[in-house]
């Protein structure tokens, strides 16, 4: 869906504020990608509307929301949608006017969502550092743009790129009970900018969610998203189940990752396509199976997958413990 995009010009910090009036399946995630055409930029409209918004994960229509300028100033544009409210900017506030036509990307194998997904790993990860204070001291809720202190010094530079994230459940197989391995829950990134004799300073430079003290780092590892991927009718008949469906209500992110029993060891691979299905049966007689979704691998570990959910039906719910079957291979 092509979007009009207005592009104005802050002179400062200072500019008139902007008002949204919520729609339905609005997210603050969508919110912040509509003003600040950056979604991890969603926590800076929940902190200025704490007095609408009890919950940063759940908001509803007809509320009104302030939105205030980009934190750090920069360019901000806005997408001009019917039904939303945009307040004008004084004459005096900008400096320039564009207007341009843009396609949305519709990519879905970008390195942020990769990333954001997580990992399924069957060994604990060694302790590297971890959050230990917030500048200014006290935040509880660490969210983009807040400055941290970690717990390491060492083979660390200025610039470098950090994993934030806080282990998870045990991953066992809905119908066998079988391990698949120690969910870890990525939360964002940071990026050191000084370093002491016994710890360092970092900038949150991304929020999947919201960050707290003790939760871990580690080195960001740089992860190579194939753009383009062709799916071919696949001739291997591969059946097995949904062992998570991560999704808590969160309307804060667009994307549910859901969890297969297929991995490495079933030789299944990136952009793989799975028919998520139920079976049927009507007065005792077996009906065709019916599918309810799909879902597209993104990442691969030994024994279990991390997908996105597509394709939901209306009529269906996907759940842990749903059978997959492996549709569409990918070349």
């Amino acid at each position: 869906m092509k979007k009009l995009l207005i592009l104005m010009v802050f002179v400062s910090l200072f500019a008139q504020e902007s008002t949204h009036l919520v729609k339905i399946d609005d997210t603050l995630w969508d919110i912040a990608d509509i003003y600040y055409q950056n979604s991890f930029l969603w926590p800076y409209i929940w902190r200025a509307n704490l007095t609408e918004i009890d919950d940063p994960h759940w908001i509803y229509p007809d509320q009104m929301f302030v939105i205030p300028p980009h934190p750090e100033g920069e360019v901000t544009e806005y997408d001009y949608v019917p039904g939303y409210i945009v307040a004008p900017i004084p004459p005096d506030k900008k400096t320039a006017e564009v207007i341009s036509v843009i396609e949305a990307d519709k990519r879905i194998f970008s390195e942020e969502i990769i990333h954001r997904a997580g990992f399924i790993l069957e060994e604990d990860i060694p302790l590297w550092g971890k959050v230990v204070g917030t500048e200014p001291s006290g935040e509880k809720l660490i969210t983009s743009y807040k400055k941290v202190y970690i717990d390491r010094a060492e083979d660390i530079s200025v610039g470098d790129i950090l994993t934030i994230y806080r282990p998870g459940k045990t991953i066992n197989h809905p119908e066998t009970g079988e391990f698949l391995g120690k969910e870890i829950i990525v939360l964002g990134k940071a990026e050191i900018t000084d370093i002491g004799n016994e710890g360092s300073r970092a900038k949150v430079i991304a929020s999947y969610t919201i960050i707290k003290k003790g939760d871990y780092v580690l080195p960001y590892e740089p992860i190579l998203a194939p753009e383009n991927v062709e799916l071919i009718p696949t001739e291997d008949e591969i059946e097995g189940y949904i062992v998570e469906v991560k999704d808590e209500g969160s309307l804060t992110q667009p994307h549910v990752f859901v969890y297969i029993d297929h991995g490495e060891n079933t030789g299944i691979a990136v952009g793989d396509l799975f028919n998520v299905y139920q079976e049927r049966k009507i007065d005792g007689k077996q009906m065709p199976d019916f599918d309810i979704a799909e879902i597209q691998v993104i990442s691969v570990f030994q024994k279990a997958s991390i997908g996105l959910l597509l394709n939901v039906r209306e009529t269906g719910v996907v759940k842990r413990g749903e059978k997959i079957r492996l549709a569409m291979e990918a070349r």
